[in-house]
């Protein structure tokens, strides 16, 4: 069987479908994925690829126990405590730059790195990604000037963008159906993992220097992971299969399943290519059906464009756009940002403390949020998240409103851990889930670039909400999460233990006409196309 071959033919117009009313091929393949054994290569994989997700969690709250000194209060003697570590007697024009430098090369580096993965393979992008990772934390780990140093936390941000974009969809890509969602949220938890050890460092690095082996330290995880990638790392099958090396890409599955599984395996990446059997059988012209847009051009092996996920894919498109902006908008930043005013009030005056609190109370529920998303899917997941996260956020504007310590601690744990359940790991693997093989790179790209804008516009916003709206600065986030609730539940298929041809299916069906859906089974065909 030729798993290369398009369903739709781009000279003609025509798809081809199977000849057998009915058939459910998506269902069948998922059956056979869920019997696969992965080898423990697989497992390696996730482990190794998910390490650079530990620099983006600490490079997000690496300075969160510093601040801004200017050169008036650095010049006062004796100077205070905890006060001009670094750099001292810069403006406050160059802090607010050397902080959100890094959001700017997270922009960057999420952009860039789609097409280059789409040229090069994943593998070997992830490397490049891993040497900037590990120059960024170089230079901000030597820095003599605080310019020199926010030319290091553009470099970390590009690699932090970088990791954002690629390592989902690699994850996506060497998974099975039953095990991409779960294997997923390990981004994620490298991630708050991330936080959390930075959290930790700050207790243990509060000197003059201290800082400087805070900015260091991801130039271990950048050096593990470029010492064990080449060793353990697979190129992807579904990005080989596109680029027409079917025989690597065997090779590679082989590695991930054992030899006896690589046809099943070739089967549920290749999906959305369609089959070569069926194409001998017959043809049937979409356009025939009422169906206005097609499924996407044959598979050449050339790098995605941005007109097909503007276009044929557009639903999926604007749908991981809503996602990723949603993971953002609903405040997440501003809570990091707003807990330690709030557990001062509650009488804990060590910052160091809250931040440690908040990032703990995070890691936790993203330790289980495999289990339950193998039990409730993770559209239902993200929406009773959603629903949470609503919640705490009426209790914080309740708490700031009636000065209730203890209320808003609660609130804050509510949100954070609502939050760390559902949208918060669950949106990566979503995003990439959203895309077949050939476009995953680029979409995600966009969609990852879309979530850093989105945090740089909480993080700069939220001051001006604070000084306008007073006690009420967190209504606006309310308002954020019940478009995103609404959002999901029109927009968000389920997309757990499910093929990529499967989710492409669910879109059609909630993008076209349900007597054009049915005309479309009922013709024998085994696929929906994508539709825009």
């Amino acid at each position: 069987m030729d798993f290369s071959a398009s369903m739709i033919s781009s000279a003609s117009g025509y798809a081809w479908v199977a000849p057998t009313p009915m058939v459910m091929m998506p269902a069948v393949f998922d059956d056979e994925a869920a019997v696969v054994k992965p080898t423990w290569r697989l497992y390696a994989n996730i482990i190794v690829v998910v390490l650079p997700a530990l620099q983006f969690g600490w490079s997000t709250s690496q300075l969160n126990n510093s601040m801004f000194h200017s050169e008036r209060d650095c010049n006062v003697r004796p100077i205070v405590a905890g006060t001009c570590l670094m750099f001292p007697g810069h403006t406050l024009i160059e802090w607010t730059i050397a902080v959100s430098s890094w959001i700017v090369g997270g922009m960057i580096g999420s952009l860039v790195i789609g097409r280059v993965s789409n040229k090069f393979g994943r593998k070997p992008t992830l490397m490049i990604n891993g040497v900037f990772l590990i120059a960024g934390s170089t230079v901000q780990a030597i820095a003599n000037s605080i310019q020199i140093f926010t030319i290091g936390r553009v470099l970390a941000g590009i690699a932090a963008g970088g990791s954002t974009a690629i390592i989902p969809g690699f994850i996506g890509e060497v998974c099975p159906p039953h095990l991409r969602s779960k294997m997923g949220i390990c981004f994620q938890l490298s991630l708050t993992l991330g936080h959390f050890f930075v959290a930790i460092s700050f207790f243990i690095a509060s000197t003059s220097t201290g800082w400087r082996y805070i900015a260091g330290f991801p130039i271990i995880i950048g050096s593990v992971f470029l010492l064990l990638a080449p060793f353990v790392l697979v190129e992807s099958p579904a990005w080989l299969l596109m680029v027409n090396r079917p025989k690597d890409a065997e090779n590679e599955l082989a590695r991930l399943y054992g030899e006896n599984n690589v046809y099943t395996a070739k089967k549920w990446i290749n999906q959305q290519q369609g089959n070569a059997e069926a194409k001998r059988e017959g043809a049937v012209r979409l356009q025939d059906l009422g169906l206005s847009m097609i499924a996407p051009p044959p598979n050449t092996g050339q790098p995605s464009t941005l007109l097909r996920l503007f276009t044929s894919l557009r639903p999926q498109m604007f749908t991981a756009l809503g996602v990723a902006g949603a993971q953002q908008l609903t405040g997440v930043y501003a809570i990091f940002l707003f807990s330690s005013s709030i557990f001062n009030e509650a009488g804990i005056s060590d910052t160091r403390l809250s931040v440690l609190i908040v990032n703990f109370v995070n890691v936790l529920p993203t330790l289980v949020c495999g289990l339950f998303v193998a039990r409730v899917g993770n559209r239902f997941l993200i929406l009773l998240g959603l629903v949470g996260m609503f919640l705490g956020a009426i209790g914080i504007t309740v708490s700031l409103l009636t000065n209730l310590s203890a209320l808003s601690i609660v609130s804050i744990a509510l949100y954070v851990a609502t939050f760390g359940l559902s949208i918060g790991p669950l949106a990566w693997g979503i995003i990439a889930d959203m895309f077949p093989d050939d476009v995953r790179a680029v979409g995600c790209s966009i969609c990852v670039a879309c979530s850093w804008c989105c945090s740089l516009f909480v993080g700069i916003s939220y001051p001006y909400l604070v000084k306008t709206l007073g006690d009420y600065s967190f209504m606006p986030f309310i308002y954020t999460i019940t478009l995103s609730f609404l959002m999901v539940f029109s927009l968000v298929p389920e997309t757990y233990s499910k093929t990529i041809q499967e989710i492409q299916d669910e879109f059609a069906t909630m993008w076209q006409k349900p007597k054009v859906v049915a005309q479309w089974r009922m013709s024998g065909g085994s696929q929906i196309p994508v539709l825009g």
